[in-house]
């Protein structure tokens, strides 16, 4: 796929699947990036409305014992490892930054349990800057539309995507990749017939071949 086609399927995944109405604080989503991690959604947002619902600052997270963070947060993956993250995520916050979440990546990464990933998350959901949080959705689509090879680590997609979209592609880019790979390009049996961007897509061909030998066998 050549840079002009894959900058057209993203503009079309936008259109269909992005919205401006997100109201989540930056420390949630910083909350939210740290609980994450090796994490299905459909368990990381349950976790994460219970902790901040009894504890939504900084300091009263800090506060709260590290057992109680792990009964609130459970049962995300490595919980107990996550719930001493968040305790010295919200120390440093408190302790360097005033207990605001700070605007920019090198500070981000100051803190515990936040990588490129994550902060390139609070950046874009939290802030709305021009960064793309690359989870597996968006590196999945990408490699399927054929702008970065199979395999490729989640740091260098990241890197090519910011390399080739516009600040406001960016934007969109995490967020509507991710509801088009949960509703549409799933990692298993893709629903290609509905796909908006089927005619952009490496991946088909090589999908159509995998269904044809399954039937045969």
């Amino acid at each position: 796929m050549d840079k002009d086609d894959f900058v057209n399927a993203v503009k079309i995944i936008s259109r269909k699947y992005y919205t401006k109405e997100r109201k989540a604080s930056p420390f949630e989503i910083l909350v939210h990036g740290i609980l994450s991690t090796r994490t299905k959604d459909t368990t990381t947002f349950p976790a994460q409305k219970r902790l901040l619902s009894v504890a939504n600052t900084p300091e009263k997270i800090a506060k709260l014992p590290t057992k109680k963070i792990e009964n609130l947060i459970y049962p995300v993956g490595f919980f107990r490892v996550k719930a001493k993250l968040l305790k010295r995520a919200c120390n440093v916050l408190i302790t360097k930054f005033d207990s605001e979440v700070p605007s920019n990546k090198a500070d981000l990464m100051q803190i515990p349990g936040v990588g490129e990933k994550v902060a390139s998350l609070v950046l874009e959901w939290g802030f709305n800057l021009p960064y793309i949080a690359v989870d597996t959705h968006v590196n999945r689509i990408s490699q399927r539309l054929g702008i970065v090879p199979e395999g490729t680590k989640p740091a260098k997609t990241e890197a090519v995507l910011e390399s080739i979209l516009s600040p406001n592609l960016r934007i969109s880019t995490n967020y509507s990749f991710v509801r088009f790979g949960r509703e549409v390009c799933k990692p298993v049996s893709p629903q290609c017939g509905t796909c908006p961007v089927y005619k952009y897509c490496g991946f088909k061909l090589k999908y159509k071949y995998a269904k044809r030998m399954l039937r045969i066998n």
